[in-house]
């Protein structure tokens, strides 16, 4: 049996979380596989620490080493992985894809991308292509709930008649959900019943509570994690929502907007090359040419307006969910991957052709 090692972040981000766990099914019954998680602290402090704890004999005998992020992808060098597979976490920079060109030169590693914007960028910038492969995560349907929960929406502070717009995903800086908020708060004075919700994971969550207080009022941002005074799944609070928005200012994880899609709910999204690859204008979603939070509370009220459009986009954003990110297309795909990296074969990622429903609407 072949083996293999990952290399995971402490904290890691919803989507490599979901990602590392589907992957251990995929392969569990072809592969040995070992996860190896970082130390927590932050910065040179972390990676010495991470060096220190981890087995590097295990890294150097498996066949090969799965990285997920730069940090993990150093590690594995310097333990002396005898081929990798690199994961990014976050969108390349030209320096992070000039350290990984020289890298290429010397091991055999594959990069493997979550967004077709991402590869892009990488080989753009040199990487090869055939080194360079692009599987998208998926939405893991089994714990997608559609029924709206009345007693969840009561304890996060929501009355039936709210309705409830959420920031998608988590918190983070180029998450940008402080365009999602101010759109929120502009609603919210037309008419009362416009509230915002938070996931309350991430790095900004402290930072966008204070600037809801300061645009709209205290405690208009609801903070899901705190509200219920524990943690919760991403998954879990989708059957409190009534429309999602998404609006990020730089390329982010795309599984949350995957995840919304799967759960059949309305989105509103600014546009962007990551958007487009898996939303479009008044068939999955309603796009906002620009991320200004004036044209984005426009849209909420295009959307509410409109039954019909509701019911329209979010029927064929889950008919879309199922097709490009279903958990079967994705273990057979990194199935492929690990076979091939630890036989030292070449590494050829087959993306399945969408099905009859998408050439019907003209998803071709």
């Amino acid at each position: 049996m072949s083996v293999a090692v990952q290399l995971v972040p402490a904290r890691p981000d919803f989507q490599t979380r979901r990602q590392v766990e589907l992957i251990g099914r995929a392969v569990r019954s072809t592969f040995g596989l070992k996860t190896c998680t970082l130390h927590s602290a932050e910065g040179w402090v972390g990676a010495v620490r991470s060096f220190a704890s981890l087995d590097r004999r295990a890294v150097r005998s498996a066949d090969f080493a799965h990285a997920w992020g730069a940090e993990a992808l150093a590690l594995a060098v310097v333990s002396g992985a005898r081929r990798i597979v690199y994961s990014p976490v976050t969108f390349p920079t030209r320096r992070a894809v000039g350290w990984l060109r020289s890298l290429l030169d010397h091991r055999d590693a594959h990069v493997v991308c979550t967004t077709s914007t991402m590869r892009r960028a990488y080989v753009e910038r040199g990487v090869p292509l055939e080194r360079c492969h692009l599987i998208r995560p998926a939405v893991d349907f089994a714990r997608i709930k559609r029924r709206r929960v009345t007693q969840l929406r009561a304890a996060l502070g929501f009355a039936d008649t709210d309705v409830v717009l959420m920031a998608c995903g988590e918190s983070t800086p180029g998450a940008s959900h402080a365009t999602a908020i101010w759109a929120a708060s502009i609603l919210h004075q037309l008419d009362a019943k416009f509230r915002v919700l938070l996931w309350g994971q991430g790095s900004a969550v402290d930072l966008m509570r204070r600037f809801g207080d300061n645009v709209c009022s205290p405690g208009f941002v609801s903070v899901a994690q705190d509200r219920l005074e524990k943690t919760i799944e991403f998954e879990d609070l989708l059957p409190a929502i009534d429309v999602v928005l998404v609006t990020p200012t730089t390329p982010q994880p795309t599984l949350a907007i995957a995840t919304c899609m799967a759960a059949g709910l309305p989105i509103i999204a600014t546009t962007s090359y990551t958007i487009a690859e898996m939303l479009e204008d008044r068939h999955t979603a309603l796009l906002v040419p620009r991320p200004k939070p004036r044209d984005v509370a426009r849209r909420v009220l295009d959307l509410i307006d409109d039954p019909g459009l509701q019911w329209s986009i979010s029927d064929m954003a889950k008919t879309e969910a199922f097709e490009f990110f279903s958990v079967s297309r994705f273990s057979e795909q990194w199935r492929t991957v690990y076979d091939a990296v630890a036989r030292g074969l070449k590494v050829e990622v087959i993306e399945p052709a969408p099905g009859a429903g998408l050439r019907f609407h003209g998803r071709v």
